[in-house]
């Protein structure tokens, strides 16, 4: 059973293929030295097959994992990483399992050039599980991943000037972060696609958020476009769905009006996919039904694609990375959005422009 002060099995499993992985090694190097040691050549084997069913537990927990944890804006990318190398690891002691059962089982180890060879692809796997674990290590002792004592609260915003600008306003993490000081000034930032005659922008009283903007649309698409590109991504926005009816998309990779990818929001779920020429596909669509603000968040980190909702993993989609391009809100429906903020940082460096 799970103990308490655990977040997920995975740190619990995750030391076992490795000190596995680089016992074989060891004993295997050591059985390339000592030739005519049976012993060495068996155990080196034995291990090796252990490491990789290990391998195939600690992928299958950490993907589990990833999708239980709500990280800083500086670990996404990191997780990103981490996720990738797994797979990259999972595959290679796959194929490497396969390989010396092949060269056990024909005898084939006897050959000292091709037992050579096979120990160095080993160590070769000892190099990505290194890295791959690095990975992992920083994830938790730099940025708490999983640890309770970590807080994992949102950052909070700070509303701009508003004698100033009505725009967004640069943040030091590379993004921007804008909220409405102005009911209809800040349209002047942004490209529009769609029925802008049939966008109402308002302010209304947001309780302890002071004001929020409203958007009130009639049923026609509007795509909103904040003009500053970028390519792996964060969005943060607290948004009130409950006097609307349809779908408010946050659109990253824009490229017009049909080409971009999407996390969109409802009171029934959550999905993910990409717009081609207008066509919709999709990664992800998961069941979700909100109530009052709710704090959500967009991640499209080259092919991953994350979607919270109050700090839970509701949606994780994998497509194509997209293209440099700016963020938006595409609202399809009829009824009043409201939104608190929008706040967007670059997961991978500086934001381009």
């Amino acid at each position: 059973m799970l103990p308490e002060w655990a977040p997920n099995i995975h740190p619990l499993i995750v030391h076992f293929p490795i000190a596995l992985l680089f016992t074989a090694a060891l004993v295997d190097t050591l059985g390339i030295f000592l030739r005519s040691n049976d012993f060495l050549r068996k155990g080196a084997f034995s291990l090796y097959l252990l490491g990789s069913l290990a391998v195939v537990t600690a992928w299958f927990t950490g993907d589990q994992a990833a999708d239980s944890v709500f990280l800083s804006a500086e670990a996404n990318a990191l997780l990103t990483e981490h996720s990738d190398l797994g797979h990259y690891t999972l595959y290679f002691f796959g194929a490497y399992a396969v390989i010396r059962l092949i060269v056990f089982g024909l005898n084939l180890e006897s050959r000292t050039a091709l037992r050579s060879v096979v120990w160095l692809i080993g160590l070769g796997g000892m190099g990505l599980t290194w890295v791959t674990a690095d990975h992992g290590g920083e994830l938790v002792y730099k940025y708490g991943a999983g640890v309770q004592a970590v807080s994992t609260e949102a950052p909070v915003f700070e509303a701009p000037d508003s004698s100033e600008t009505t725009g967004p306003v640069m943040n030091d993490q590379g993004g921007w972060t804008f909220k409405a000081t102005r009911a209809a000034a800040w349209l002047d930032d942004m490209t529009i696609y769609g029925d802008a005659g049939g966008l109402v922008t308002s302010l209304q009283d947001g309780g302890e958020r002071g004001d929020v903007l409203a958007l009130t649309v009639s049923g026609s698409p509007v795509l909103l476009v904040f003009d500053h590109p970028m390519m792996s991504v964060q969005i943060d926005s607290p948004m009130n769905l409950d006097s609307f009816d349809g779908t408010v998309m946050i659109a990253t990779h824009v490229q017009d009006a049909n080409n971009y990818h999407f996390t969109s929001f409802s009171k029934e779920s959550v999905r993910q996919g990409v717009s081609e020429s207008g066509d919709l596909i999709l990664m992800d669509d998961q069941p979700h039904s909100p109530a009052g603000w709710t704090s959500y968040r967009a991640v499209a980190d080259q092919t991953h694609f994350r979607a919270y909702a109050d700090q839970q993993l509701i949606a994780h989609g994998h497509g194509d990375a997209g293209a440099m391009g700016p963020v938006g809100i595409r609202l399809n429906g009829t009824g009043t959005v409201l939104i608190d903020y929008v706040q967007t940082v670059s997961l991978r460096g500086g934001m381009d422009h």
